[in-house]
């Protein structure tokens, strides 16, 4: 997959900036499933891309999977995974991210993270914008991601 560099380089600022730890304690609850440590970050103005992080964590005794994420703050919106091959950092979508039972999946910085391409508008800190995840089994939920300054992360519990 091809990256324009301009969605490449904010991504890797996005995701190397140095964390300033802010506690949160929202989450939301739909069956099983917990989504806490949800956050974003600010955009520069110029910026068509934007990323959201959390955890969802599985309290049931069977398994669930997020098949899909939306939000009318951007024009496509996806789960991605950052790996690193050969000393090239490679971005990839994930059609469906399997949240197994009495597990926590967490996408964070250079990981598993939802990507926001076609941003509508910036990402402002102080604000907010809605995500809604829709899983297999629990249904859908659509939360607020709070939008954190630059080189903010929510600290994590695990």
């Amino acid at each position: 997959m091809r990256i324009p560099i301009t969605v490449l380089s904010l991504f890797v600022l996005l995701v190397t900036a140095s964390p300033l730890h802010a506690d949160s304690h929202m989450h939301s609850k739909i069956g099983d499933l917990t989504i806490s440590h949800i956050w974003s970050r600010a955009t520069p103005p110029t910026a068509k891309s934007g990323v959201a992080y959390m955890q969802i964590e599985n309290k049931g005794g069977t398994d669930d999977t997020l098949v899909s994420v939306s939000s009318p703050a951007a024009g496509n919106t996806m789960v991605h995974e950052t790996t690193m091959e050969g000393g090239v950092m490679k971005m990839s979508h994930v059609m469906a991210l399997k949240v197994p039972a009495g597990k926590t999946v967490e996408l964070k910085p250079s990981g598993l993270h939802v990507m926001l391409m076609g941003l509508k508008a910036p990402l402002k800190a102080t604000t907010s914008f809605k995500l809604t995840l829709t899983f297999e089994k629990a249904g859908e939920i659509t939360i607020d991601v709070p939008v954190l300054q630059p080189g903010k992360a929510l600290k994590q519990t695990h």
